[in-house]
């Protein structure tokens, strides 16, 4: 689809236009609304969207879908006011005509269209969930321009906020997280003008936002984010609501992570005493907290605290996933560490091949899950001295990070600088198994240049 250059002057587009308006309303409602979005194409749905089209129970077939945006495009396409690929169903305004339409418009009338050009857009915007990664990113310039409208123009609206905040996390689950959380702020922006600050879903938006700030390292705005928001659930819920657990226990993550472990451990004390005073221990919030106080039980050097925490995970994880879930892996993995730090050998080994046996029959193989189970299994083995079992665990370990992950990954980055340390010691010693770890350095080495 290519634009050309439009030599028309504004008064002649807008002299079409209102041709179409006669003929097709339809069709010049569906300019006016490209023209408030971004410089770029649209699905041909997008001008479907117009008043009443999208309840038109005709256009739940896909035929009669085609035929109305045919229909549609075809008085725009033969005035030359949209430029349209059918084979593709996606169309274009040339700048001429983009200009021309915005020119006309005083500041009300703009403010109006523009609402209803991202009502249309949210309806072509999918849910966030990777799979649907490759039409958010298409329709990503105008996820931007409805973030600008809602600035500039005050298009503060429910269709609005949705599309700011599917497309936030749609970034976070690819790791973009400093767009996603630019496009969360202001989410929660549109979302404070239409309910007011001291509403439950500024809390959650506050939550969701603290959440993309930890996963992005932003760890001073991830503990100011989950406070205000804990502030405020608070302020609005009734005490000791099990909505502030989740809130508590990522708070005490990243307080954590700031070396603020005795901030840590009272966060995460606050939110099973939250879950006990309104009868949700068996809650997974309490899994969750149970076994990050374990992990925190650790860091401050007292195993035996957090190995009574990780067992207590694991029998409620057990209880509310079933023993073949990858959290109840998750679990066995965090027990097995415990054991090991208290240099219970048998128990420690144990749980670490029912974490990875519990990976490997839900992943299968090459799952950085499973890849990740076996290098702990290996270091495991690796340091009691039994090599050959831990050269094994190594391999499938990192070829399974190497058939599911990209360079640079921090599973593959760890997992690789294990495997080269076990294989430099082993190639230097005398074991049986030193042609075999220098073979594998090699190819290491030559994949490496």
């Amino acid at each position: 689809m290519t634009e050309t250059r439009d030599e028309r002057s504004p008064e002649a587009v807008l002299d079409l236009v209102r041709e179409v308006e006669r003929e097709a309303p339809g069709g010049a409602e569906a300019l006016y609304m490209a023209a408030m979005l971004a410089d770029a194409p649209l699905p041909y749905d997008f001008a479907l969207s117009v008043d009443g089209t999208p309840h038109n129970p005709a256009l739940v077939n896909p035929a009669a879908a085609f035929f109305a945006a045919t229909a549609l495009m075809d008085p725009l396409v033969g005035r030359d006011l949209v430029v349209a690929d059918a084979d593709h169903q996606v169309f274009a305004l040339p700048s001429g005509v983009r200009d021309a339409l915005r020119g006309a418009l005083d500041r009300e009338q703009a403010a109006e269209w523009a609402g209803r050009a991202v009502y249309a857009l949210n309806l072509a915007l999918p849910d966030a969930d990777p799979q649907n990664w490759s039409l958010v990113q298409w329709l990503m310039p105008h996820v931007l321009a409805c973030r600008d409208l809602a600035a500039d123009l005050g298009v503060n609206t429910a269709a609005a906020n949705r599309v700011l905040h599917q497309t936030g996390f749609s970034l976070y689950y690819q790791r973009r997280h400093k767009e996603a959380a630019e496009l969360l702020e202001a989410a929660m922006a549109v979302d404070v003008a239409l309910k007011g600050g001291h509403h439950p879903d500024i809390a959650a938006d506050l939550e969701g936002l603290a959440t993309v700030y930890w996963a992005g390292q932003d760890l001073p705005r991830a503990e100011a984010a989950f406070n205000a928001c804990l502030d405020l659930q608070r302020e609005i819920f009734t005490e000791n609501n099990p909505a502030t657990a989740p809130v508590l226990n990522g708070l005490a993550m990243v307080k954590q992570a700031r070396g603020d472990l005795a901030g840590a451990e009272t966060a995460l004390n606050d939110c099973l005493a939250v879950l006990r005073a309104s009868n949700e221990e068996r809650h997974p919030a309490a899994a969750s907290c149970l076994h990050n106080l374990a992990l925190l039980m650790d860091a401050l050097d007292r195993p035996e605290e957090g190995l009574k925490r990780a067992l207590e995970s694991l029998e409620l994880t057990t209880a509310l996933y079933g023993e073949h879930h990858p959290e109840t892996a998750e679990s066995h993995n965090l027990a097995g560490l415990l054991f090991e730090r208290l240099g219970k050998d048998p128990e420690a080994e144990a749980h670490f091949r029912r974490s990875l046996s519990i990976r490997t029959n839900a992943y299968g193989e090459d799952h950085p899950e499973t890849g990740q189970a076996l290098c702990n299994l290996a270091l495991f083995l690796d340091d009691r001295g039994r090599t050959e079992e831990a050269f094994d665990c190594f391999e499938r370990g990192f070829a399974a990070y190497e058939r599911s992950l990209e360079p640079g990954h921090p599973y593959m980055e760890e997992g690789l600088d294990n495997l080269v340390s076990f294989l430099e010691r082993t190639a230097s010693s005398d074991s049986p198994l030193r042609e075999r770890a220098e073979a594998r350095l090699k190819l290491i080495v030559e994949k490496a240049g």
